[in-house]
């Protein structure tokens, strides 16, 4: 699999993703989901950071985390993620690019440094944890402005079919250590 640019390879994966039934989806993700409690750190882990899913993306409920830990969710400010911790869905509220985001009036901002694990969304990635991400560089701006990047563990979540040999990758793209789809 070859493409000239990350344009056409979005394009691509998203039509990859397109083919998935939402019941195909759904399924996915509860395997996904399950896998969160055997990971290496997750019995130690405090606080993690995750994300309010697409349709297009697996959903792993990261609420449903926030009886035994505290779960940050990322809003979009000023074109830079802010996380803020999360405890209730009613805490979320339709935000930029039509995604669920933090209340910022009912939900504590919180540096994205204290989370134990860091749970990202991408188009793609590779077993090795290049990233390919939306193109407007959120997550990438946000793991190279934090200690984060040093101190968290970085796990890429994608629906299997978004799992590639290789992709192209820039300075700046920011990796993950590992990879969950419903299948590995």
């Amino acid at each position: 699999m070859h493409f000239k640019d990350k344009t056409e390879l979005r394009r691509h994966m998203r039509s990859q993703v397109a083919q998935l039934s939402p019941a195909a989806r759904t399924a996915a993700s509860e395997v996904i989901s399950g896998k969160v409690s055997s990971l290496p750190y997750w019995n130690e882990a405090r606080t993690v950071a995750a994300f309010a899913a697409l349709p297009s993306e697996p959903n792993l409920q990261p609420l449903d985390w926030a009886c035994t830990r505290t779960v940050l969710l990322p809003r979009i400010e000023n074109e830079q993620l802010a996380f803020y911790s999360v405890q209730n869905v009613g805490q979320l509220q339709q935000g930029t690019l039509d995604i669920m985001e933090p209340n910022p009036a009912q939900c504590v901002r919180t540096d994205l440094a204290t989370a134990d694990i860091i749970f990202v969304p991408g188009i793609a990635f590779t077993k090795s944890g290049a990233r390919l991400g939306r193109g407007r560089g959120f997550y990438d701006r946000a793991l190279s402005t934090s200690v984060a990047l040093a101190t968290s563990l970085r796990i890429g979540i994608c629906f299997h079919c978004q799992l590639i040999p290789s992709l192209p990758v820039a300075s700046h793209d920011k990796p993950v250590h590992y990879v969950i789809t419903e299948k590995d």
